[in-house]
């Protein structure tokens, strides 16, 4: 026997037997009364023809919609066809084993039979616009602002999950579905749950039980589409309710992008909780398109990156290639000239050759710390230190290289308190500094100068490295800390002055650059400073005068 059961409504509950003969539904009907004032009087008709129940509107004032499309003439009832009048809201459940229509076939992962009738679908692209119409004017303007506080949301993301996720988030606050997936294609054409929610009780873990024949006619034919899902679903309990229908109701719609499909987003929802609208489709197909839209610009982003590394890394490569090689050569050289030394006993040549060894031995330790340096991020550990010790050890380092060739080195240390610094990382960018400004200056009248100095306004310490070489341009200023660019020639790497601004940004500080054609460059690091109470003035002092380091000649 036929029935009709009352989901939504004054009535919910209730279930009435269709005897078989024609029946009228309606607020004052003889046959099957409804408490609901927003129903006719007389609003439907149901009748028994050659087998099937026949629904028939009688006039109504609100109309009758069945699976969400209003009725215009005597249409045919299926098993789990939802009928809305006014508020209230019936299911037909007819005497027959539920139809089977064609296309519609699939087997779930338990082998259990799933009939998903499509009921209306919209196409998934740009012409899917939410247009207002005379009885949907306010919800049309709603779903365009939900439409742009969307775009806003997932226009700055750049990470395919994450938007697929807040996608959902937006999509279930819209829709209060009892589950939501979004679904994307990998590489490999398969397609792969990135999101997923539940309703509360719904059990997360495991596989996500999705029809494909919806997810397959949307993938197919890019629509979006309206389903109502005719087979007993194994989320509800067996029982004399509405769960014995097994209905839900389901919005799919196609992620597209501009050219290609790139996935679904499906929602669904019992039709005791509540049922899905042709309205709502066109929303969240909008929403879809907007989606792909995003996707495909976090995809060019994605390329986009994965090319600049790519460059990144034959342009290192290239260059560290041809630096290493220099020194390797020049250590070749050395090497060469001690062997022969050494084997005809002339120590005294040997001993004038191996400078050449420890030489190049420096540049490529050098070259190594900054590699390492520049190639990882890192939290500097910070501890309280005498900035002008560093700075001495520095001058220590470098002071027999000057001597070499005749440069002054000069210190100028102020009373500078103690900062929380990184120890090795401050000295590496203090040495690169050093080095460079010896690099630069001409032998036998170059000079260097170091200075340190605190600021009792700002609290910050400045380590000012300044040098009488010929300066640079403008053009020049402005490429010096673009990493392996170098005016040396065979002798730069490009990656001292990068490191340097890296390790200072890492400390919260900043670098200077004071240069000009012919009047010499000044580097200056400047530190933010928060000097402990414990500083002595002897952990921190310079000396009162500028020290000059020369080595004999």
């Amino acid at each position: 026997m036929a029935t009709i059961h009352v989901i939504q409504g004054p009535d919910k509950g209730r279930t009435h037997s269709l005897p078989a003969r024609e029946t009228r539904v309606g607020r004052e009907a003889e046959d099957l009364q409804l408490n609901d004032p927003t129903v006719s009087r007389e609003h439907v008709r149901l009748f028994p023809r050659n087998g099937e129940w026949i629904i028939e509107d009688l006039g109504s004032a609100n109309g009758t919609y069945v699976n969400g499309v209003r009725l215009r003439r005597t249409l045919p009832l299926r098993q789990g066809d939802q009928v809305r009048m006014g508020s209230t809201l019936l299911v037909f459940g007819g005497s027959g084993p539920a139809p089977v229509t064609n296309g519609t076939l699939d087997i779930d992962e338990d082998g259990n039979l799933v009939d998903s009738a499509i009921i209306t679908t919209v196409p998934g692209n740009a012409d899917s616009v939410i247009m207002p119409t005379p009885e949907a004017g306010d919800r049309a303007i709603g779903n365009l602002r939900h439409l742009y506080n969307l775009i806003g949301t997932i226009s700055t993301i750049f990470d395919a999950e994450l938007l697929a996720n807040r996608v959902l988030d937006h999509v279930c606050e819209l829709f209060h579905p009892d589950r939501g997936f979004v679904v994307l294609i990998d590489p490999a054409g398969r397609l792969a749950p990135v999101a997923v929610r539940y309703n509360d009780g719904e059990k997360t873990d495991g596989a996500v039980p999705l029809s494909r024949t919806i997810v397959n006619h949307v993938v197919e034919h890019q629509v979006g589409v309206l389903c109502s899902n005719a087979m007993g679903d194994k989320r509800f309990t067996k029982g004399h309710s509405v769960h014995d229908f097994g209905i839900q109701s389901v919005l799919c719609v196609p992620i597209v992008g501009r050219e290609r499909i790139l996935g679904v987003i499906h929602v669904d929802s019992a039709v005791s909780n509540l049922t899905y609208s042709t309205e709502q489709l066109r929303l969240l197909t909008a929403i879809g398109y907007q989606t792909g839209l995003a996707l495909e610009n976090v995809q060019l982003y994605e390329a986009s990156v994965k090319s600049e590394r790519l460059a990144a890394v034959g342009e290192a490569v290239a260059s560290l290639s041809h630096s290493i090689k220099n020194i390797l050569q020049a250590l070749q050289a050395g090497a060469d000239v001690v062997d022969m030394a050494v084997g005809g006993g002339k120590l005294d040549q040997a001993r004038e050759a191996w400078p050449i060894v420890t030489r190049n031995l420096d540049r490529i330790n050098s070259l190594i710390v900054n590699m390492l340096a520049f190639s990882k991020q890192r939290q500097p550990l910070l501890q309280s230190i005498a900035i002008n010790h560093v700075v001495t050890e520095c001058v220590d380092l470098l002071t027999a290289r000057a001597d070499e060739r005749g440069v002054a080195l000069l210190t100028d240390l102020g009373d500078v308190p103690a900062i929380p610094a990184d120890v090795e990382g401050l000295h590496q960018a203090v040495l690169n500094l050093m080095t460079n400004a010896l690099d630069v200056v001409a032998d036998t009248t170059g000079a260097v100068t170091i200075r340190t100095s605190f600021d009792t306004m700002d609290r910050v310490a400045r380590i000012a490295v300044a040098d009488n070489g010929l300066g640079m341009d403008a053009g020049t200023r402005a490429r010096i800390f673009e990493p392996f660019f170098s005016t040396k020639g065979q002798k730069g790497t490009g990656l001292g002055l990068a490191v340097t601004r890296k390790v200072v940004e890492e400390h919260g500080g900043r670098i200077e650059v004071d240069a000009a054609p012919g009047r010499g460059s000044i580097f200056t690091i400047v530190l933010p400073s928060t000097p402990p109470e414990s500083a002595t003035p002897q952990d921190t002092q310079g000396p009162a005068r500028p020290r000059r380091f020369r080595t004999r000649r």
